[in-house]
């Protein structure tokens, strides 16, 4: 990621290129996309040939991500998938990122951890359905953090989100799932706050709709009566009940006018409903690439190590500050999706609180002088301070 915003991404399990329209407008060069699935290259191909050339040029679109030479791939800086949630029945079970890639190469996501483990981008934006969380007893979303976090060395961060959250009238619940190379303690990327619709169900039909947010768009099922309990794609419309469409599709994933299906229109809403919600992509990826700005390598500073004691009880407290989180873990003491919000730390020795103003300042509050004082958490990691641990 350069001084002018530019950076470079690749597009996995790309579909029909949502996330690549998405981080285009945000100034990036994708070097490589994969995707599977032969209708789906055909309208990739068809969109983003003008867009970006030298994907094409250079053989860059792979048709099957099992078959890449992971050398292969080109620098990048940021990761994209929206990968198949397949059955994960025994990796819950497993330990370490071989003994999962070996066991289960059936699983595509072991594929993404591979490319990270070797390219080691700067970030990845993961989305999957929001099932992922709580597949196989949280084993499968377990294994999938466990490998990015521990295995992988990348900050975690999880939020199921909505189309609607983002400005398109859509339902949609995906999890998406952010992470950072260079975070190391101080972690402290939020996902943007909401947004209001730029326009309802009404204005996708062009005439009054019973509804304003529209149902999430899918794979199979279609043509269900409007009154049954499975339907997603029959609308009251003027009084008229009437079947979705391409163009009304399109807008509901916030697809620019001009982006043209060159396949069946069965094929076409069959893309449409693996395809990812356009605008909330992009208000995340927005966030993500301004968090990256802030982020300087604090392994620049300190001498790597696997020892965990030599993390002192100021590391501590400024992770859990700057984190913002308090984990729970289960009776082996492995980490747990749950957590609690963390909002104030207290220190009784000392009759000081202290209250997390952001992701770099805290404020103090001594409760018996009533004295208030801002800290920068940076500070608290001078080279004078990192320098006294690694003597401990």
């Amino acid at each position: 990621m350069n001084e002018n915003g530019e950076f470079t991404f690749i597009d996995l399990f790309a579909g029909i290129g949502g996330f690549h329209i998405a981080l285009h407008n945000l100034g990036g060069k994708c070097v490589f996309a994969s995707e599977m699935d032969t209708h789906a290259r055909k309208t990739y191909e068809h969109n983003f040939k003008k867009i970006s050339p030298e994907l094409f040029k250079n053989k860059m679109f792979n048709d099957d991500i099992r078959s890449m030479t992971v050398s292969d791939i080109p620098d990048f800086d940021v990761l994209c998938a929206g990968f198949p949630c397949q059955p994960f029945s025994q990796a819950g079970h497993k330990r370490g990122f071989d003994d999962n890639h070996n066991s289960e190469r059936g699983n595509l996501f072991f594929n993404i951890a591979e490319i990270l483990k070797e390219k080691k981008p700067k970030a990845f934006f993961l989305e999957n359905v929001r099932g992922l969380i709580k597949h196989d007893n949280e084993n499968t979303f377990k294994v999938i953090r466990n490998i990015l976090e521990d295995e992988l060395g990348y900050s975690f961060y999880f939020k199921v989100v909505k189309a609607s959250d983002y400005g398109l009238p859509q339902l949609r619940p995906r999890v998406f799932m952010i992470g950072f190379r260079d975070e190391s303690i101080m972690k402290g990327f939020q996902f943007p706050p909401n947004k209001p619709l730029k326009y309802n169900m009404s204005d996708v039909w062009n005439g009054k709709c019973s509804r304003e947010i529209g149902f999430t768009l899918r794979v199979g099922g279609r043509g269900s009566t409007i009154n049954d309990r499975r339907n997603w794609d029959a609308y009251n419309v003027d009084g008229v009940v009437r079947q979705l469409g391409i163009e009304q599709g399109k807008k509901m994933q916030g697809f620019p006018p001009n982006y043209e299906f060159p396949v069946s229109k069965t094929q076409g809403i069959k893309q449409l409903g693996n395809s990812v919600a356009i605008d909330a992509v992009r208000e995340v990826s927005k966030q993500m690439l301004s968090h990256l700005k802030t982020l300087k390598p604090i392994e620049e500073n300190m001498i790597e190590t696997k020892n965990k004691g030599e993390w002192t009880e100021l590391l501590v407290f400024v992770k859990l500050l700057a984190e913002q989180k308090l984990f729970l873990s289960d009776k082996n003491l492995n980490k747990k999706v749950d957590s609690f919000n963390l909002k104030k730390v207290t220190t009784r020795n000392l009759d000081l609180d202290f209250y997390i103003i952001d992701k770099s300042t805290i404020q103090s509050k001594n409760s018996v002088t009533k004295e208030n004082k801002q800290i920068d958490i940076s500070e608290l990691l001078s080279e004078k301070n990192l320098n006294s641990i690694r003597a401990c």
